[in-house]
C-alpha cells in the first residue's frame, strides 16, 4: 500500500475522513430494510437490548456484524475495506469483532474510544496509532440531527472546536479511536450550523427546536486495525475486560464458511473467545 496516498495524509492531519457517495440511494434503502429484518431475527434469538439511560432511545443487538447473516456482506464490502486499507496504509486488515448496528437515537457527549483517553498520556500516544472506526449512516445528517460531531486534530492535541460531519446517506466516515467525537448530534432549526458542545444543554433541547429527519436513525459501526502492539493491547485491556464487550463477542458466532470468506477478503479475523464458537 502506498505511503503517500491523499486519504492517509488527510486522515493524519484531521483524525477523520469523509468519503462521499460510497453507496447508492438504492443500496441504502435496501440496507435499512435488512437492518430491520436482522433486528427481528436477533429479537427472536434473545439478543436485542436497550440502554437503561434517560437520554438514549436506541436499540441494539449483541453479536458483531460478521455474525449477522443479513449484514456481514456490508461489513466486508470492498468499498469499506479499501477505505480502511487506504487510511491505515496496509493490505493486512485486522478485525476483532468490534462492530454493531444501532436503531434510534443514542447517547451524546464528546469522548475518545482509545484506551488512554487523556491527551498525551499512555501508550496510545507514544507511537503511530493503528485503530480506526467507520460509520455508515442510513439517513441524511447534512441537514438533520443524529449525525457525528468531531473535534478535528484532537487525535494529536488536547482539544479544539467541533464541526458537524454533515454526511449524506451513503457517505462513509472514518475516524481515529483517539479523536474526540460525539454521536447523535443535535441540529437546531434556526441555527443549523451551531455545534452545541455541552452535553447537558444538548440533551435538554426540546424536540420542536431540533431539525429531525422523518426516517428513524439507523447506523452501522465497525472497527479495523493494522497489525501493531496497539491492537493487541486494545483487545487484551478493553475487549476482554468489559462485561458488555465480552457479552458482545461471545454472541459473535462464526461458522467455518464465514471465516474462510473473511480470509478471501483479506481480513484477519481475531476470534477472541473461541470456546463460544459453534462446532462446524
Amino acid at each position: 500500500m502506498s505511503t503517500t496516498n491523499s486519504t492517509a495524509k488527510l486522515f493524519e492531519q484531521q483524525g477523520y475522513v469523509l468519503q462521499p457517495g460510497a453507496f447508492s440511494p438504492d443500496e441504502i434503502k435496501a440496507f435499512r430494510k435488512r437492518v430491520h429484518e436482522q433486528y427481528k431475527l436477533d429479537e427472536a434469538a434473545g439478543l436485542t437490548f436497550q440502554m437503561t439511560h434517560t437520554s438514549s432511545e436506541a436499540r441494539y443487538a449483541k453479536g458483531c456484524l460478521l455474525s449477522k447473516p443479513l449484514l456481514r456482506d456490508i461489513l466486508f464490502d470492498e468499498r469499506i475495506l479499501n477505505l480502511a486499507k487506504s487510511i491505515l496504509e496496509t493490505d493486512q486488515l485486522i478485525y476483532f469483532g468490534d462492530s454493531s448496528y444501532q436503531i434510534g437515537t443514542g447517547l451524546r457527549g464528546f469522548h475518545r474510544d482509545c484506551l488512554d483517553r487523556e491527551h498525551n498520556s499512555g501508550k496510545d500516544w507514544e507511537s503511530k496509532y493503528t485503530l480506526i472506526r467507520l460509520g455508515l449512516y442510513l439517513q441524511d445528517h447534512s441537514n438533520y440531527s443524529g449525525g457525528l460531531k468531531v473535534k478535528p486534530g484532537t487525535h494529536d492535541k488536547k482539544d479544539g472546536p467541533s464541526v458537524f460531519i454533515n454526511n449524506h446517506p451513503g457517505d462513509l466516515v472514518a475516524w481515529s479511536l483517539k479523536l474526540l467525537h460525539s454521536g447523535n448530534a443535535v441540529k437546531l432549526k434556526f441555527l443549523p450550523s451551531l455545534c452545541i458542545d455541552n452535553q447537558g444543554i444538548e440533551n435538554r433541547i426540546p424536540n420542536f427546536l431540533k431539525k429531525e429527519e422523518e426516517q428513524e436513525r439507523i447506523s452501522l459501526f465497525m472497527t479495523f486495525a493494522a497489525p501493531s502492539a496497539h491492537v493487541e493491547r486494545y483487545i487484551e485491556e478493553y475487549e476482554k475486560k468489559r462485561a458488555d464487550t465480552v457479552a458482545h463477542l461471545k454472541a459473535s458466532i462464526y461458522d467455518t464458511s464465514t471465516l474462510e470468506w473473511s480470509k478471501k477478503k483479506g481480513v484477519d479475523v481475531k476470534v477472541i473467545f473461541p470456546e463460544s464458537q459453534l462446532a462446524s
